[in-house]
Formats: structure tokens, C-alpha cells, sequence
């Protein structure tokens, strides 16, 4: 009887041909979960500007702006207290209060649009929190290479009334059809 330590060739062949099979199926989906992840991760946190807008509007008694703005591909969003703050150059802080997104932090999430009745911005007046006249949404998108495919698309919708509410175009889980 013959006592052996260790693996034989053909074992060790099997074992990594097992797992590059496991690999070369895993990978592209976890590529592709931490692609809608970075989606998702830019819609709420431009959700959460949206509420801390009309949170900060209400506190104060002062109405308060989310701007978008995008340019060469870079994009970024902040509350300001002023309609006409460009975030990609201009300091829009409140009492040294710099509550701004960046496409820095969101590689290859893409600003589809940021539509509202005022332009590219909504606007929250400080009496009740209502967005009325600056009623819109704003889109994030993930690029894809088949220009047929319907990209993942994620909105938040901004009501007359200030109400917020996301729904989605593509295959984004855990969000309502537009």
C-alpha cells in the first residue's frame, strides 16, 4: 500500500479548469452588478440632494435650487441658494455647506438629462416645500454598446407639490417602469 501527499497532474488540471470556467462566467456579472450599482448609487444620492433641499428650504424659510450640469461628460449637481451656480466652476455652498455630486465619483454613469420646467434646475420654496412651477426629473443612464438596447436608465421624478419618486427604463431591479 502506497501512502502519497499532495495532488496528482490530472487533479490539479481539473481544479483550474473548474474554476476558469466559475471565472469566466462570475466576472462579467460582477462587472456588470457594480456597473448598476454606481447606477443606482448617482440616483440616490441625487435623490437625497433633493430631499435635504427641501428639508434645508423649510428650516430656513429660504427657498433652495438643485442644480445639474454637464459638460464634456463630466456632470455634477448641488443645492444652492441661487438658481445660476455653476457647480463645475463656482463654489455653491450655504453658510460653508457644500451638498454637491460628481460624475467623479460615478465612472461611467452618464447624465441623460435634468428637465424641469425652469431649465436645468428645480427649485423649493421655503414656506411649504413645494417644487410648484419646477416640476421635472432628472435621468442617469449606463452607456451601452449596442446602440439597438434600450440603456438602463434610472429617473427621479420631482411632483409640482415636491414629491419625489424613481422609476426606471432597461433592466435596473427594484425600481417601478417609468
Amino acid at each position: 500500500m502506497r501512502v502519497t501527499n499532495g495532488f496528482t497532474l490530472l487533479e490539479l488540471m481539473v481544479t483550474l479548469a473548474i474554476l476558469s470556467i466559475v471565472l469566466g462566467v462570475g466576472v462579467p456579472s460582477l462587472i456588470d452588478m457594480a456597473r448598476s450599482m454606481r447606477l443606482q448609487g448617482a440616483a440616490q444620492e441625487s435623490y437625497a440632494l433633493l430631499q435635504y433641499a427641501r428639508s434645508d428650504a423649510l428650516r430656513a424659510g429660504a427657498e433652495r435650487f438643485v442644480i445639474w450640469r454637464s459638460d464634456s461628460g463630466s456632470w455634477c449637481a448641488v443645492v444652492s441658494d441661487r438658481n445660476d451656480c455653476n457647480c463645475l466652476t463656482d463654489d455653491c455652498s450655504i453658510d460653508g455647506v457644500l451638498r454637491q455630486q460628481s460624475s467623479a465619483d460615478f465612472a461611467d454613469v452618464v447624465l441623460a438629462n435634468a428637465t424641469f420646467s425652469s431649465g436645468s434646475y428645480t427649485r423649493f420654496d421655503g414656506m411649504r416645500g413645494l417644487a410648484e412651477g419646477h416640476a421635472g426629473n432628472v435621468a442617469y443612464q449606463l452607456p451601452t454598446a449596442n446602440v439597438e438596447a434600450v440603456p438602463d436608465e434610472i429617473r427621479i421624478v420631482v411632483s409640482g407639490l415636491g414629491r419625489l419618486r424613481f422609476c426606471q427604463q432597461g433592466h435596473v431591479a427594484g425600481y417601478p417602469a417609468c
